[in-house]
């Protein structure tokens, strides 16, 4: 019976971490792939500087990373 339940705790950590997996790289797709950073420059009016461009890009990646780490 304990054999059972180990086998099922494990099952559930491998489901979490796929799925953690798949909204990290959503947020990945979204930041990096998806051409956020117009919008970015557009709506906190940071295109005049490649600093904050920098720091918004890192800080949604992280953002993203952290999110995934938790769910």
């Amino acid at each position: 019976m304990d054999l059972n339940k180990e086998f099922n705790y494990r099952f559930l950590l491998r489901v979490s971490l796929v799925t953690a997996m798949g909204g990290l790289l959503f947020g990945y797709d979204w930041v990096v792939i998806g051409g956020a950073k117009p919008f970015y420059e557009k709506f906190f009016d940071i295109s005049q500087s490649p600093s904050l461009q920098g720091w918004a890009m890192s800080s949604a990646l992280i953002g993203s990373l952290l999110g995934a780490i938790i769910s």
